[in-house]
């Protein structure tokens, strides 16, 4: 098990970026958040296992045609035992 912080920058407000975020986080039992920042990015932190929450990543621009992801930037960070669930912040 593993937690990211991740920033994703490019058309990623707007466009249903964290609710497919969401979708995709609960059907692969990942916990965290995502939320917009002010800056027109989005941030999210992500616990799983890891090739889950890469699956994740790679697969956010091929459940939607309007997102667009230039870059990301991601680091690891400590675990949340207590945490059960993914929400939208």
């Amino acid at each position: 098990m593993v937690r990211y912080y991740v920033i994703f920058k490019g058309q990623v407000q707007g466009v249903g970026f964290r609710y497919t975020l969401y979708r995709l986080a609960v059907g692969l039992k990942i916990t965290g958040w995502v939320k917009n920042r002010s800056d027109g990015t989005v941030e999210a932190e992500l616990q799983g296992k890891k090739s889950d929450i890469l699956f994740l990543i790679s697969n956010l621009q091929k459940n939607s045609y309007f997102i667009i992801i230039d870059d990301y930037f991601m680091k690891e960070i400590s675990l949340k035992e207590e945490e059960v669930s993914f929400r939208v912040r």
